[in-house]
């Protein structure tokens, strides 16, 4: 399987990961000055309010309206959060509903190095002629606080997973190889596309990018 040029880049880092377990603890329980505080602390803190603004909403959703029903909000939420980003970045190429599994690739490493460094683990996806895949040892949408609401975080990819589908007629499925929200020590996610030769081409682009180089 093949990964994209700019994984092999030392030089990248990225901001917050390098925070030491204390320093984070002092972030978490407010006992950082603002007089001290850096982009590595900024970036964290950023990352885990996302995190946190989850887990906050299933909680009081099951509270509110019982778990079924927060399982469904939660499903439909991960449609509509994962369909539209997709579809946004196959838009930016001129290839709208028209994905490859370089396509998909490059939107999962887009939107993992752009939401915090526990996101960030998911950095690199693999692809070949006909699937990409995910590996990621953490996830933002996944408490180790709270392992208990793992069944949000299972109703919410699988969401997420049918909204892809959606919006890409090249996408056939994505298979859970395996997730935290199961127990296992990671996750791997497997995006499978129909064969090249069954595949909708993308079309002549109007102008702008045609598609990564």
């Amino acid at each position: 399987m093949a990964r994209e040029s700019y994984s092999e880049d030392r030089l990248l880092f990225y901001p917050g990961a390098g925070l030491s377990p204390a320093e984070r603890q002092r972030m978490d329980r407010y006992e950082t000055p603002i007089q001290e505080l850096t982009v590595d602390h900024l970036v964290y803190s950023m990352s885990r309010q996302i995190e946190a603004n989850f887990q906050t909403f299933y909680t009081v959703a099951e509270e509110v309206v019982g778990e079924q029903a927060a399982q469904q909000i939660a499903r439909e939420i991960g449609r509509r959060y994962g369909g539209r980003g997709y579809a946004t970045l196959l838009a930016a190429y001129h290839r709208e509903r028209r994905g490859e599994p370089r396509m998909m690739a490059l939107y999962q490493d887009l939107v993992h190095a752009i939401r915090g460094p526990k996101h960030a683990a998911a950095l690199f996806a693999e692809y070949d002629d006909t699937t990409c895949v995910v590996r990621r040892r953490q996830c933002i949408y996944f408490s180790e606080d709270n392992p208990g609401n793992g069944k949000y975080t299972e109703a919410f990819e699988a969401g997420c997973f049918e909204g892809y589908v959606a919006a890409d007629d090249n996408l056939e499925r994505v298979d859970v190889i395996r997730c935290r929200f199961q127990g296992a020590d990671g996750c791997e996610q497997h995006w499978v596309f129909k064969p090249a030769e069954q595949r909708r081409p993308p079309e002549p682009s109007p102008g702008g990018p045609d598609g990564p180089q």
